[in-house]
């Protein structure tokens, strides 16, 4: 039985009736002044609002003052020992006085009931509601010792009724804007008749219609409050929204104020490349802010500011017109840090972890070019420790040379970033890539509206070597008994044995070119863990040199909300590497070869999660025969295939802030999620000269993997770190039980695959 003993009148022993206490914005219940002072020395153990249909209980925690005892778990520790140790008779003195200093040290954390906070409360409780459409709305509240658990609650209860809605709409003071914008203006409002009532909704339209106006000319438009008028039920609101649209002005001219603080200078030209608006334009605030982001995009400023200049005796301008001052502040020009990155790559997602020092110069010719330096050792899709495999090793080193802004394209900003690199990568003991090489990279942004809005060029050229590989290859010829072993060997290393023959007779320094694009379009509301949006990409590769070939890439994933704190998202990604110089069975025209950072891999945290990284292949166009589990291990990571498909399934779940928990475990569960996801897919048309373009639109279909798992997600400035477990529902790489329905011991370790990493797996 709950006991509520706030609003009783007399001191008598009255605890065993059960008196509802109640308040909206009037005071309707006094307190017997004895009672009043006892109740409110009572500690404030729980929080509850009940009685919410169509409001969501946690988002109104967040606008009320009342907060329970924060009950840590020292505390809880201490208390125990303490009553524990005053049980025993035995317990010396010393050690019970410590332990009350300990407990009386926690006096802060304890939060005492307030009927003044429980009231003001009330009424913002009820204030949030009628701004939110709930014009007949009443809160109550009460307060006492819930027997069920044991706890002094504070308890509002919400009884918020129907929801008004808006039918009319009127906006006054457009009749001085000029017509095309004030039909521009009218037309960005998206309250409609019908529309639920909530200020927050009618102030966000009023903004996004003076924002139009700020955009077109109208450089001191503003809005009045909104009035309401609400019907008598308080079912049916009149909004009135009041615009000052103010002048319609052009921008006259633009001063450049540079306050360089003892470092060097930014050219003019370069300052003035960044601005996306001109003189003799309409002003608009979208366009100097965007400039703003422009100049701070550099990364030679401190301080960006662009702002009119006023009428005075060094400007004095028309009614019709404004100066503009675009003053920088510029910052320390050069950076030396040393840091253990965790990141991921860009093409097969893995996540990887190193040692790194860097050097960078920013302004190194007066254009906010930008020089740096790196040296990196990279231990390379550390989910392997989980998966018992080698780990891939690289250390890298680079020099690379950026112009932020060389010009533009179509009215649109044109950028470069030109590396030169060094790279040794140890694969598989012993086999390891030696490269070195140039590249280029050209990205240029569109318009945020369009579904594509960015475009990167790059063209590159390296020097790929292998080393040690003498030795793989003569190893698995000592191993070949019979003229098909020896075939098959010359088949499975065939690009390798291309890319040697090609460095000893091409006496050329560099054994590839590539030339390409990737045409982007992020839509996300957050880029580290959406919530909605879509993200896509759609890239091609032409590749010259030891290899010839023509490389394929999209990739789309979305998310949008389904339910409180729940997610779903989805991904296709689709791939494909056609060789431009390869005839099955002629000796001449078999070449294979396509750079190892360019092939496909399936398997791993970011693709198919029910197998290791790498280790996924179709049955038939993918898996090389005849070779021990030790060499499959090593032709899994160092020979890839010219075709994937993958798709994926997620349901993520954030859980909501417990109550009545410890501060620090309640953080945590606040930012830890679940996700129940699915994988389908597979990589196909293995690089051996036998495998490569065999596969057929029956394998694509039973070839590929179905995969089903659980995940746990915890928040991270970085993005979720999550580790997922999952097993195959369908598994075509097995001869019996492909599907697990005829499988026994399921839940057997060898049939689930775990892995971690960073950021969502699409």
């Amino acid at each position: 039985m709950l006991l509520w003993f706030l609003g009783l009148l007399g001191a008598a022993a009255a605890a065993s009736t059960s008196v509802w206490a109640q308040d909206t914005y009037r005071d309707s219940l006094e307190l017997a002044g004895e009672r009043s002072r006892v109740l409110q020395l009572t500690e404030l153990r729980a929080v509850e609002i009940v009685g919410c249909q169509q409001t969501v209980p946690e988002d109104l925690r967040t606008i009320i003052s009342s907060r329970q005892s924060d009950y840590s778990m020292g505390r809880k520790l201490t208390v125990f020992f303490e009553q524990a140790m005053r049980k025993n008779p035995a317990a010396p003195p010393v050690v019970l006085r410590r332990l009350t200093s300990i407990r009386k040290s926690y006096d802060e954390e304890r939060v005492f009931f307030e009927l003044a906070v429980a009231r003001d409360d009330s009424a913002t409780l009820l204030n949030y509601l009628v701004q939110n459409g709930f014009h007949n709305a009443s809160v109550r509240f009460g307060y006492g010792y819930d027997s069920s658990t044991r706890l002094f609650t504070l308890r509002f209860v919400i009884n918020e009724g129907r929801r008004a809605m808006i039918d009319t709409l009127v906006v006054r003071g457009l009749d001085s804007v000029e017509a095309s914008v004030r039909s521009e203006a009218i037309r960005s409002i998206a309250i409609r008749r019908g529309s639920p009532f909530s200020e927050a909704y009618v102030e966000e339209n009023a903004r996004t219609l003076v924002r139009v106006l700020q955009n077109n000319g109208y450089y001191k438009a503003r809005y009045e409050r909104p009035l309401v008028g609400i019907s008598g039920d308080g079912e049916h609101d009149t909004v009135v929204v009041e615009v000052q649209p103010g002048r319609r002005v052009k921008i006259d001219s633009i001063e450049f104020v540079e306050y360089a603080d003892g470092y060097p200078a930014v050219n003019l030209s370069t300052r003035q490349r960044q601005l996306d608006f001109s003189a003799g334009q309409w002003y608009s605030k979208e366009l100097i802010e965007q400039s703003r982001a422009n100049l701070m995009g550099l990364g030679t400023f401190e301080i960006v500011l662009i702002d009119t200049v006023g009428h005075d005796s060094t400007y004095s301008g028309s009614d019709s017109s404004v100066r503009m001052r675009v003053f920088t502040r510029n910052s320390k020009p050069h950076d030396v840090g040393f840091n253990f990155p965790l990141f991921q790559t860009a093409i097969d997602n893995f996540l990887n972890f190193g040692v790194a020092a860097t050097a960078q110069y920013r302004n190194v010719f007066g254009g906010a070019q930008v020089a740096s330096i790196s040296l990196q050792y990279t231990l390379q899709d550390i989910a392997r420790l989980a998966q018992g495999q080698q780990l891939e090793r690289e250390f890298n080193g680079s020099l690379v040379l950026a112009w932020p802004n060389l010009g533009r394209l179509f009215s649109q900003r044109v950028g470069l970033s030109t590396s030169t690199f060094y790279s040794n990568r140890q694969l598989i003991t012993p086999f390891r890539l030696e490269a070195f090489g140039v590249s280029a990279q050209a990205p240029i942004a569109f318009y945020s509206h369009t579904f594509f809005n960015a475009i990167d060029l790059n063209v590159g050229i390296d020097r790929q070597i292998p080393i040690n590989f003498d030795f793989a290859i003569n190893s698995a010829y000592g191993e070949a008994t019979t003229a098909e072993d020896t075939a098959l060997v010359r088949s499975t290393y065939n690009q390798f044995l291309v890319l040697t023959n090609y460095l000893k007779q091409s006496g050329s320094l560099f054994t590839g070119l590539t030339a390409g694009f990737t045409l982007r379009g992020d839509h996300r509301d957050n880029q580290l863990n959406p919530s909605r949006g879509t993200f896509s990409s759609i890239s091609m590769e032409w590749g010259w040199g030891a290899g010839k070939y023509i490389r394929g890439q999209a990739f789309v994933s979305s998310a949008v909300p389904v339910g409180n704190r729940l997610i779903a998202a989805g991904k296709v990604k689709l791939g494909h590497i056609e060789l431009l110089d390869f005839v099955r069975g002629d000796s001449i025209r078999n070449n294979t070869y396509v750079p190892l950072d360019r092939q496909f891999f399936a398997g791993g945290p970011a693709s198919i999660r029910s197998f290791a990284s790498r280790r996924l292949h179709d049955p038939n166009s993918g898996v090389i025969r005849n070779v021990d589990a030790d060499e499959s291990l090593i032709l899994s990571n160092v020979v890839g295939s010219g075709s994937l498909i993958e798709l994926g399934f997620e349901l993520r779940y954030t859980f909501p802030r417990p109550r009545g928990v410890d501060e620090l475990w309640a953080g945590i569960i606040e930012r830890s999620g679940i996700t129940l996801f699915t994988d389908v897919g597979n990589a196909f048309n293995r690089f051996t000269t036998e495998l490569y373009g065999s596969v057929t639109p029956q394998d694509l279909l039973y070839g590929s993997v179905v995969a089903l798992g659980l995940g746990y997600r915890f928040e991270t400035p970085v993005g979720p770190f999550r580790v997922d477990y999952a097993t195959s529902v369908y598994d075509p790489l097995r001869g019996e039980g492909r599907w697990i329905t005829d499988r026994t011991g399921v839940f057997m370790t060898s049939n689930w695959q775990l892995s971690i990493g960073i950021g969502h797996a699409f």
